[in-house]
């Protein structure tokens, strides 16, 4: 959607429509031929002995081309016709934009999908080499998924997850769109206020009612009844937490995690994966759990909303004066700052700013689920359920046992060395589950090859880190916070004055706003 003929003209570059869609498509085919090839040769050749390092190199290959396919997309959007070719053949059908973005969008996902066909050998082979390990581990064994399995999941995961929701938000602003235009005339639709508001709310309805989609999308059911559900059930119950259902998360035992989805109770969701059950003792799924339930009790879902509100009204008002003011200082036409730049640029300043965010509420998450743990071991041992001794934890009060209200497990009240080993103990078994480094990198041997494989695992392991913080650094927080009873208080205050700061933004930018826009 960011294409426009203004930004293709000022680029001074135009490819003949055919020959461009040729080159762009056909760099997709190749990419994708020739790690499937790779692919290929690794199966065939891989033992366990050299399992470690056949695998490495190819993993940093498919880092690096997953990065590939958008960039090139953005080539063949602006520079090789791409743009110009979807918005001939679809800008007759304005003023509904769903089917320009998903024409215009096929062919970068479709070359994501055909990368698990490629790369789909050489995993096969790496989970064939690794049963002899669980065996040996005495874990459950489970065959490799067949590649329509194996497909499916991952087309689930990484891109409907992401892209359904997308497409919601725009079929409904193109709904609105031909409800406005039969009302009052294509004109209607020029005016900034429409855009603006239609968008707002068409993403306000699919933000609130996306969880019953994408429960859909991931596969789940709800998580048969069992002792660990009324488990769940009755922690939930102890603190007042209202939800739709509790899910088990099916990922053909591909993934250890756990989620939680939904702002209002009536469509709220906490989704357990099969991995994650089948490899964890009760007493660790309880404290994954309970790290869930802190997400809704502090309620960062709601607090996501107010930081896109934020970037929202701060690009509309950027939007105002950006383009008269960057031409004139960096020589940069006014169709590029608009179309490109801007974009981009809030882009890079939204993943930064809700990395921070999103580590900072991850480690809130883990504080409470650790407050709980340990205050409930506390209750438990008040009540005269004696321990057998120093190394296991408490028994647990009968199910019947619970209060009639919901009670505040975690008011005012320091991590303890308990909660923190509890809690720990449970992320120390996600990373195992997810292949997830606990300890910092080691130093690089000697060698440019050596050094720039290390700096791209280091890369790598950077992003998975930036939105969830590294497990190394959750578990040692956690016991400093357990060393320091007054360093819980502190973190507490630290997050007041985050949530103060997020509401004085809001207001700052939503005033800033109402003075800036002319009334007629």
């Amino acid at each position: 959607m960011s294409w426009s003929d203004k930004a293709q003209a000022s680029l001074g570059v135009s490819a003949h429509p055919v020959y461009g869609t040729a080159v762009f498509l056909g760099f997709y085919g190749l990419l994708i031929a020739v790690i499937r090839l790779w692919s290929e040769l690794l199966a065939r050749r891989v033992t366990r002995n050299n399992l470690d390092r056949s695998l490495r190199g190819f993993g940093r290959v498919l880092f690096a081309v997953r990065f590939i396919v958008p960039a090139w997309f953005a080539v063949g959007l602006f520079l090789l016709g791409w743009g110009e070719w979807v918005h001939a053949v679809t800008g007759r059908l304005a003023p509904l934009q769903l089917p320009g973005v998903l024409l215009g969008t096929l062919p970068p996902f479709a070359a994501w999908a055909m990368l698990w066909w490629s790369q789909y050998p050489a995993d096969r082979t790496l989970r064939e080499q690794s049963l002899l390990d669980e065996l040996e581990a005495d874990l459950p064994v489970h065959a490799p998924p067949i590649f329509r399995s194996y497909f499916f999941s991952n087309l689930r995961l990484q891109i409907l997850f992401t892209t359904v929701p997308v497409l919601a938000i725009i079929l409904i602003r193109d709904v609105l769109a031909l409800g406005v235009t039969a009302w009052r005339g294509p004109g209607a639709l020029k005016s900034e206020p429409f855009d603006f508001a239609s968008m707002l709310l068409s993403t306000g309805l699919v933000f609130l009612f996306a969880p019953e989609i994408l429960r859909r999308v991931l596969q789940t059911q709800p998580l048969p009844d069992s002792p660990l559900r009324r488990r769940l059930e009755a922690l939930c119950r102890r603190v007042g937490l209202r939800y739709r259902e509790i899910l088990l998360w099916r990922t053909n035992n591909n993934m250890g995690n756990a989620a939680v989805m939904g702002m209002i109770p009536a469509v709220r969701y906490i989704l357990l994966s099969d991995l994650l059950l089948e490899r964890m003792d009760d007493e660790q799924i309880e404290a994954v759990f309970a790290h869930e339930m802190g997400h809704v009790v502090h309620r960062h879902m709601a607090w996501y909303v107010v930081v896109i509100l934020i970037f929202v009204l701060a690009i509309s008002v950027i939007a105002q004066f950006m383009p008269q003011q960057l031409p004139v200082i960096a020589g940069v036409p006014q169709e590029i700052s608009e179309n490109v730049l801007l974009p981009v640029g809030a882009l890079a300043a939204f993943l930064l700013y809700f990395g921070f965010l999103s580590r900072r509420f991850e480690r809130q998450a883990d504080v409470y689920a650790a407050r709980m743990i340990e205050k409930s071991a506390k209750e438990r041992a008040g009540a005269g359920v004696q321990s057998s001794g120093p190394a296991r934890p408490p028994e647990r009060l009968p199910l019947n046992s619970d209060p009639s209200g919901p009670v505040d497990l975690t008011a005012s009240s320091p991590v303890g060395e308990y909660g923190a080993t509890v809690f720990a103990s449970a992320l120390h078994r996600v990373a195992v589950m997810n292949n997830i480094p606990l300890g910092p990198r080691r130093r690089p041997r000697r060698g440019v090859v050596r050094r720039f494989g290390h700096a791209v695992d280091g890369l790598v392991e950077s992003l998975h880190n930036w939105l969830h913080g590294s497990i190394h650094g959750r578990m040692q927080y956690l016991r400093s916070l357990s060393a320091d009873p007054a360093a819980t208080g502190r973190f507490d205050r630290f997050m007041i004055a985050l949530y103060c700061s997020l509401l004085f933004a809001l207001f700052a930018c939503a005033a800033f706003v109402v003075a800036s826009t002319p009334f007629k």
